[in-house]
């Protein structure tokens, strides 16, 4: 019985997300080596929605870009989506959050990431009830279980050190099970940047003098620690 509420609940998401998908083109910003990007909305699975909006940038000067409303889908609702990065830089935030099927709320989702350094926040982010922490650990993982969905897992500043040494901050990562291998996907705020976009070098404190010696760099930032898991577990009815 289990199995088949599954199978029944993949099917009827994928039914739903045939208009949306068809109707909005999958169109992501690519990075180019050593750039940083943001997102603030993305989704991979049976409901496909485009990093919405996405930007990358490596330049000193910040790209940005803005939405006033998440386009309709089956899935999420969310509005004054906004992205930002320059060099060492990325930025996303998402206001009036609601995933009604998960009982998942927030008024509004942010991440950060400054030179290979990242920090995510939620403003009265409401899971089934039960507010979830302000600002939380790095990939606290909460699991809620739905009725007729199976166990859904929700990470919490998920953060990922990747191979190049930037490091990829999600405020919010949810994965809800639809059936034997399938999963939908949802990220809200997220975030890559690397070392080496600290401030500009400030020329010498002596105007005409060449042997004037120039205001050390500022020394490069630790490498963040290797993330540790929070397990959680939040009842879910419904």
């Amino acid at each position: 019985m289990r199995m088949q509420a599954l199978t029944k609940c993949a099917i009827a998401v994928g039914a739903l997300a045939l208009p949306f998908t068809a109707a909005t083109p999958a169109a992501v910003a690519t990075p180019a080596p050593g750039a940083a990007s943001a997102a603030a909305i993305s989704a991979s699975g049976p409901v496909a929605i485009p990093a919405t909006p996405s930007v990358a940038g490596a330049s000193q000067l910040p790209v940005r870009r803005s939405v006033a409303e998440l386009p309709a889908n089956p899935l999420a609702e969310a509005r004054s989506l906004s992205a930002a990065a320059w060099a060492g830089h990325g930025r996303a935030s998402v206001a009036d959050l609601k995933i009604a099927k998960l009982l998942l709320s927030a008024s509004a989702v942010t991440a950060k990431c400054e030179n290979g350094h990242g920090v995510s926040r939620l403003a009265k982010a409401v899971l089934n009830g039960r507010r979830l922490a302000v600002t939380a650990d790095p990939n606290t993982t909460v699991t809620a279980r739905l009725n007729q969905v199976g166990v859904v897992s929700v990470t919490l500043n998920k953060q990922v050190r990747e191979r190049n040494g930037d490091l990829s901050v999600t405020a919010i990562e949810i994965g809800l099970p639809l059936g034997p291998g399938g999963t939908q996907t949802l990220k809200i705020a997220s975030v890559t940047c690397g070392k080496g976009g600290g401030p500009r070098p400030t020329p010498p404190t002596t105007p005409g003098h060449p042997g004037s010696p120039a205001p050390s760099p500022s020394a490069p930032p630790a490498a963040a620690p290797a993330p540790t898991p929070v397990p959680g577990d939040l009842p879910v009815t419904g």
